[in-house]
């Protein structure tokens, strides 16, 4: 989280960027105003997974057997966040369906959800990537600065359910994996599909390169001062 709190913060003038990147190990990340009560976050630490707050909004995440997006741009940029929002789910979308997925866009919802309205998965939001009405790939944004961070997770197998035990309310739909929809297709041939549709839809001139010292700097500073810090995580 902190790398990708970082790249925002560091992005140069004409640069976007999108990173791509799995998880060491299970992972619940928190929305960034989701209130940490909602989770048995001792429990879940307990069974060996890791805990983390993300800088963009939106509600819980189990990171595990999926793959995890991060896009960042400058604010302006594609017409800005709402219409950001829209492409780059239309270019997963366009991802997804290249490797035989049968997939859409979600619908307009009768209207946001609250913060605490229960996992990510459970329901879809407006735009975000299904599959027979199901959640196939979840996004949240951020203004940093001046640029605009994006970052979701793609589920590949797994479940969500561990989120929803102790839930106080059932929402219809729930999550979808792309190993339900399409056979025998690996977390790298998902990665270059990703890679390519965003090519494809933006343009310009694409490079592969790690983290500059500057974005390293900055990431580290960011984890010690916010993400590595309990009191944000497990914040109420």
């Amino acid at each position: 989280m902190a790398i990708d709190h970082a790249l925002a913060v560091c992005l140069e003038a004409g640069e976007g960027l999108l990173r791509l990147y799995r998880w060491e190990r299970p992972t619940l990340s928190l929305g960034r105003n989701e209130p940490a009560a909602a989770y048995p976050l001792d429990a879940i630490r307990k069974k060996g997974m890791d805990v983390v707050r993300r800088p963009t909004g939106g509600r819980a995440v189990l990171h595990d057997g999926e793959l995890t997006y991060a896009v960042v741009a400058p604010l302006g940029a594609w017409g800005g966040p709402r219409a950001a929002y829209q492409a780059i789910n239309e270019a997963l979308a366009a991802a997804l369906r290249s490797l035989g997925a049968p997939v859409q866009l979600a619908p307009e919802a009768s209207g946001p959800l609250a913060p605490d309205a229960g996992p990510c998965f459970q329901v879809p939001a407006a735009g975000e990537v299904v599959a027979a009405g199901r959640k196939l790939a979840g996004s949240a944004q951020a203004r940093i600065g001046s640029a605009l961070l994006q970052h979701g997770s793609i589920l590949l197998t797994g479940s969500q359910m561990a989120l929803s035990a102790g839930q106080g309310s059932h929402r219809p739909g729930g999550a979808i994996t792309l190993a339900e929809l399409v056979e025998d297709v690996g977390i790298d041939e998902v990665e270059a599909a990703v890679a390519e549709s965003l090519r494809q839809r933006f343009g310009g001139e694409w490079g592969e390169h790690g983290l500059r010292g500057s974005e390293v700097e900055t990431a580290d500073r960011l984890e010690t001062a916010r993400y590595a810090n309990g009191a944000w995580t497990s914040r109420r």
